[in-house]
């Protein structure tokens, strides 16, 4: 993995496995949100998202490959990479345990206003994706 693509580390949480004692399939969405909300974070666009602003990133679509389980207090680490692609905004994800891969995702959103209509992303957040690295072949390259 690069080592400056983005990450955000955690621990899976008792409340987070199944019957079986393994993560939740729904529960790896949440984790790249958490990534996702991380990333923003790191990038001081808190502000440009409600409930600071009349924006938030609605989401579109999402996808996620699960590949091996994760289970109580396993560390994971969400890489995450991100683009701009008029006014939607593609997030891909790779979830590892160790050095393990145990999961991949792609979500896609749109920035909306407090009516739910498309509207675009403030100026601050426009120009932090300008700066993003963005490698097609990202998630197969890891």
């Amino acid at each position: 993995m690069s080592l400056d693509a983005f990450h955000y580390d955690r621990r899976v949480a008792f409340s987070d496995t199944d019957a079986m004692g393994v993560t939740h399939h729904a529960n790896y969405l949440r984790y790249c949100e958490e990534a996702r909300v991380a990333w923003m974070r790191a990038r001081d666009l808190a502000e440009t998202h409600w409930p600071h602003s009349d924006r938030v990133l609605a989401l579109l679509h999402y996808q996620v490959w699960h590949m091996r389980p994760c289970t109580f207090d396993d560390l994971v680490r969400v890489y995450l990479q991100v683009r701009r692609d008029g006014l939607k905004i593609h997030f891909q994800y790779a979830i590892y345990k160790g050095e393990e891969r145990i999961c991949e995702a792609e979500t896609l959103h749109v920035a909306v206003d407090t009516k739910l209509k498309p509207v675009r992303p403030l100026p601050q957040f426009l120009n932090v994706l300008e700066k993003e690295k963005w490698t097609e072949t990202w998630l197969s390259n890891l």
